[in-house]
């Protein structure tokens, strides 16, 4: 993860301007919301038809909000032809913001991983939820998993510790299955990254967590995540978020939110959201703040991106360089 050594004296200053500036530390670009998956937990699915912006104009809306972190996601963003270009756009080669890649990899390939780091992209962070053959059901593309298996390890051979990442979702349906995608994960020789399910996309509470029962197995799972990590696995994600993440899913609410000050969604149009499950549409964020994050009291999600960029300076360099420092140092 040479980029994050790199990066990382460029971290803290970014980050006090960006809360002086009421700047966002995350921006996640959807570029398009057409996907090739259509799966259980999520609102996307299919082809749509929508407007898009260009490459350059992407690259205009990122200069001007100026994040630390951009991840470039959908629906499949690896669905639009001129990605490499998009990437280019946002990109600031030796400096910020960090540039992912959101993929459920379905068109994912060696030459494709290899054209995107090259055009500016740091880290691939490939979405899975279950270890085995069961996520292509999940994800409803058949034969998905079984080409994973093979193209995500291939795609890690040819780039850094830490330039390919597993994310994964915890639900109902898949949280007993979370300590295998952990030991799949160092199978593959990537980190993983961790989120939650929120119902706000499907308004479906059969992925929430509402008896005692399930919470005291996920409970434990959460314990048995964060002991494999004490003991080498590569799980990103910190004790802290992990234990958040259990509260959230037990509570089905997360006060505090900072959408539109800590991070905002880029619509394939160009139009702002406060997040991906607001439909409130603004065409700057200043108006977003004023009218939406001002007043704000949703807590209905806790996803990856609204904990990541919800933390502290302190808990972000931590976080960050203390699990890099930790993993290496077990290799």
């Amino acid at each position: 993860m040479s980029w994050m050594r790199a990066l990382a004296p460029r971290v803290a200053p970014r980050y006090v301007w960006n809360l002086w500036r009421k700047n966002p530390l995350t921006v996640s670009f959807e570029v398009t919301h057409a996907c090739t998956a259509n799966c259980w937990h999520c609102n996307w699915g299919g082809r749509i038809k929508e407007t898009r912006r260009t490459a350059e104009e992407y690259g205009a809306i990122c200069r001007e909000l100026k994040p630390l972190m951009v991840n470039l996601s959908g629906g499949e963003p690896m669905a639009r032809g001129d990605l490499d270009e998009i990437i280019s756009a946002v990109a600031n080669p030796g400096r910020l913001p960090v540039v992912v890649v959101v993929t459920n990899a379905s068109q994912l390939t060696p030459e494709r991983f290899l054209r995107l780091k090259a055009a500016g992209m740091h880290q691939l962070s490939v979405s899975i939820d279950y270890p085995d053959d069961r996520h292509s059901e999940f994800r409803r593309i058949p034969g998905l998993f079984d080409r994973m298996a093979e193209t995500v390890p291939q795609c890690r051979k040819l780039a850094g510790e830490g330039d390919v990442l597993l994310n994964c979702c915890v639900t109902t349906w898949n949280y007993r299955a979370v300590p295998d995608v952990v030991r799949l994960a160092k199978q593959w020789g990537v980190f993983l990254n961790f989120s939650c399910y929120t119902m706000l996309r499907t308004d479906d509470a059969a992925g929430s967590f509402r008896d005692a029962d399930s919470a005291r197995e996920l409970k434990a799972v959460i314990q048995e995540v964060i002991d494999l990590k004490r003991a080498g696995m590569p799980v990103y994600t910190s004790e802290r978020t992990l234990w958040k993440f259990y509260r959230f899913l037990v509570r089905g609410h997360m006060d505090g939110c900072k959408a539109g000050y800590r991070f905002l969604v880029v619509n394939p149009d160009g139009r702002l959201t406060p997040c991906a499950m607001v439909m409130a549409y603004f065409n700057d964020h200043r108006t977003m703040q004023r009218e939406f994050s001002c007043t704000n009291t949703c807590g209905a999600c806790y996803i990856s991106t609204r904990a990541n960029a919800e933390k502290t300076l302190r808990e972000t360099i931590v976080d960050n360089l203390g699990f890099v420092r930790g993993f290496f140092n077990s290799h």
